[in-house]
């Protein structure tokens, strides 16, 4: 989608909102627009709504929850874990806000092992280190890395013309 589609989209719910006479210094007002945004994958726009949320009201749990789960869709996983345990802090027996966190800790457990894997498989698949020898018998001693310059490749020499077999003539004279 092009930014100005979004915008276009954006500047549209808005006027809908205002011709609704929707007040947008309510929390509940800026977190439906925030989850309008989040279903047509605005999260750009769902983050700042949410953020506006918090913002209108600190004591709104699932506010919190919301935000959360935003900044999680925009990948930053430090600042959604604190949103979820702000969340968490204020309104403990909420299932919706213990599901999603749980949600949440789960996929980073999955992706730190994720990781991990992928970190194993690339030290294994390195060719082992050979162990040196020195011929009176002990190991010799750490080689010291050295700088190499690329090889250039020779420029492609073609045999004189001496040396080149005589090419026939087509037949009928040159063309």
């Amino acid at each position: 989608m092009t930014r100005k589609m979004i915008a276009t989209v954006a500047l549209i719910l808005f006027a809908s909102a205002c011709s609704h006479h929707h007040d947008l210094s309510k929390p509940a007002t800026q977190d439906n627009f925030g989850v309008q945004m989040a279903r047509m994958n605005l999260w750009r726009e769902a983050l700042f709504r949410f953020q506006r949320a918090v913002e209108i009201n600190p004591a709104d749990a699932m506010a919190h929850n919301n935000l959360a789960v935003a900044w999680e869709a925009n990948g930053d996983f430090d600042k959604a874990r604190k949103e979820y345990l702000e969340a968490l802090k204020l309104d403990r027996s909420n299932q919706y806000i213990q599901k999603n966190y749980s949600r949440y800790v789960e996929f980073l457990s999955r992706n730190r092992k994720r990781q991990q894997k992928e970190v194993k498989t690339a030290a294994s698949s390195a060719p082992p280190a050979a162990t040196a020898k020195s011929t009176i018998g002990g190991p010799l001693p750490p080689a010291q890395p050295i700088a190499v310059e690329p090889v250039k490749p020779a420029p492609p020499t073609t045999p004189p013309a001496s040396d080149l077999p005589p090419q026939p003539k087509p037949p009928g004279g040159a063309r």
